[in-house]
């Protein structure tokens, strides 16, 4: 820096100076220091942004250069940036029109007077890395041989598991709704390359005699078994993590699992998944791990507690907010009966104790 006249230049040769001693006008009249190191340390680190990998939308000016208004995570970046999406900046509507993949740069033309906004089809997908147990090793022998003699015996299910696991997102197109009454528009595809996301997850896979259970209450209703065991496992997954907060530092939000949505045609793991949401973990599966025993009682409780009688229960039991396929494979019924035949296995079970 340069000094100014009249007075003395006070600093370290060669680093980055401070001002330092003096008093009354001298000290005033000094100039402010800077960091003279290159690059600055805050341009290389995104106060918005974590992830490493950032989409940039840019908007251009009417001087035909682009300007950057937003960063966004590259895990999320498909939300809201896709060929056709509407973007608001500043109150302003854009929509965006280019996409640059190698760069990952999106351009917004506009703005523009729409009557419309976009909403993003997607799929996800959960992956453990372990395969899932349903019973403990050791008991497999016995477990048949008591299934083959149809004897009485105490539910032995496997301990809970914890491990990396990978969360797979698949985007299929987007649908435009009319601003303010939310009617269907339009719907149209996507091609958009898949993004996937290593964390953690903690699971505990259902055995076949907590399934039969399920099937023996689905006598005499109209839906097939199997749609009944899948909404109880969506549902008893919300109702685990809905009660996760009260073990943990978190919000229900900081947590997801595998969501079922009607017309699924893919195999659905007979297990129940918590994972971290965010890339890389954030230790709450583990801590879910931790006490998965305890969550197991305590969500049962809360759902038995719970004096809603709709079959897809609702917010205060099994039903989440941030539930991807908004909450309509659910059913109550089924989530009770696997989370009591859980809880009971694991109690029953001699190796729980190290896991609860």
């Amino acid at each position: 820096t340069k000094k100014k006249k009249g007075t003395k230049k006070r600093g370290v040769a060669g680093g980055c100076v401070g001002g330092g001693g003096g008093g009354g006008e001298e000290s005033a009249m000094l100039e402010e220091c800077n960091f003279c190191g290159a690059p600055k340390p805050s341009k290389e680190v995104s106060l918005r942004c974590i992830d490493e990998h950032r989409w940039k939308i840019l908007i251009r000016l009417p001087n035909s250069e682009r300007m950057v208004v937003e960063e966004v995570e590259e895990w999320m970046a498909f939300y809201q940036i896709y060929e056709g999406a509407t973007y608001m900046n500043n109150g302003k509507t854009f929509i965006i029109r280019v996409l640059d993949f190698e760069k990952r740069e999106a351009e917004a033309h506009g703005p523009v007077k729409l009557d419309y906004y976009t909403s993003v089809r997607d799929l996800s997908n959960l992956e453990t890395a372990a395969p899932l147990l349903a019973y403990p090793p050791l008991q497999l022998k016995k477990v048949d041989e008591a299934l083959r003699e149809k004897k009485e015996r105490k539910l032995l299910i496997a301990p809970p598991h914890y491990g990396p696991a990978t969360v797979i997102k698949s985007f299929l197109g987007y649908t435009k709704l009319k601003r303010i009454s939310g009617k269907f528009l339009d719907s149209v595809d996507l091609q958009m390359p898949q993004v996937w996301m290593k964390t953690f997850a903690a699971w505990i896979a259902v055995p076949e005699e907590v399934q039969q259970m399920v099937k023996r209450s689905a006598r005499g209703s109209a839906m097939p078994w199997e749609e009944h065991l899948r909404g109880g496992l969506h549902a008893a997954s919300h109702a685990l993590i809905n009660v996760l907060p009260l073990f943990a530092r978190c919000s229900a939000n900081d947590a997801v699992t595998l969501c079922d949505y009607p017309a699924a045609t893919r195999f659905r793991p007979r297990s129940i998944v918590i994972a971290d949401r965010c890339k890389g973990g954030n230790g709450l599966s583990l801590q879910a791990y931790k006490v998965f025993g305890e969550l197991l009682e305590t969500a049962l409780k809360m759902v038995r507690a719970c004096n809603c009688t709709h079959f897809r229960g609702c917010p205060a039991c099994v039903q989440m907010l941030s539930c991807s396929e908004y909450n309509v494979v659910l059913d109550k019924k089924s989530a009770m009966i696997i989370l009591q035949g859980l809880q009971e296995g694991l109690s029953s079970s001699s190796s729980s104790s190290s896991f609860s």
